[in-house]
């Protein structure tokens, strides 16, 4: 992936903190925070824990073929990550990130972008699953890690990145978002990932405003 924008230290976020709230939020405050609280953020890292269980049953037909192609290609290795992949951004789709400027995996380096002449295919893990039958995705295989960058009718862009962790058996996921960031913004696309993912905990670990 490109090298992102350096960012400055993590601030805090008053009044979204909570036993009930689906992200956690650093605790810290610092000066000025009341005259910060209308701005949008500019960028903001948050964190996923996923339980070890792959996917939740959403019926969702697409990780159905999802499933099957994996099959047919034998990938077994590497099966789960596809699927998580195909989770999130699927999750990311529905909170309008419709389309890929970049994707890579970990190792094996840069993938094909998508076709951009496919109107049938409006959402990116369908672009995922035409780029899987082409030969030149073969090396994902081997892969530890999926990473993504994605934007579409939102004032903002997010970084995705899917990663393996063998030891414990479970998947890290990451997630920064650039722009105009609203803290709704995380919540929603946090609920999002909550109807797709075994998501354990989620919690913000680093944001910073203009």
């Amino acid at each position: 992936m490109p090298p992102l924008p350096p960012t400055s230290p993590g601030l805090s976020a008053p009044d979204l903190t909570g036993p009930t709230s689906i992200v956690d939020w650093p605790l810290v405050r610092t000066p000025g925070h009341t005259r910060r609280r209308a701005r949008p953020f500019r960028h903001v890292h948050l964190e996923v824990d996923l339980e070890p269980d792959v996917l939740r049953d959403v019926g969702l037909p697409v990780l159905r073929q999802m499933e099957a192609l994996i099959r047919e290609r034998q990938v077994v290795e590497i099966g789960d990550l596809l699927r998580l992949v195909a989770g999130a951004l699927h999750a990311l789709a529905s909170e309008g990130f419709s389309r890929v400027d970049h994707w890579e995996v970990e190792p094996g380096g840069w993938l094909p972008l998508p076709e951009a002449i496919h109107p049938g295919i409006i959402e990116p893990v369908g672009h995922m699953l035409r780029a899987l039958r082409d030969d030149r995705w073969k090396h994902l295989t081997g892969a530890r890690s999926f990473a993504v960058r994605l934007s579409g009718k939102v004032p903002f862009r997010a970084d995705l990145v899917v990663r393996r962790v063998h030891r414990e058996r479970s998947h890290s996921l990451t997630l920064d978002l650039w722009g105009k960031v609203k803290p709704g913004d995380v919540k929603d696309l946090v609920a999002a990932l909550r109807t797709r993912l075994p998501v354990l905990r989620s919690q913000v670990t680093e944001y910073s405003y203009d």
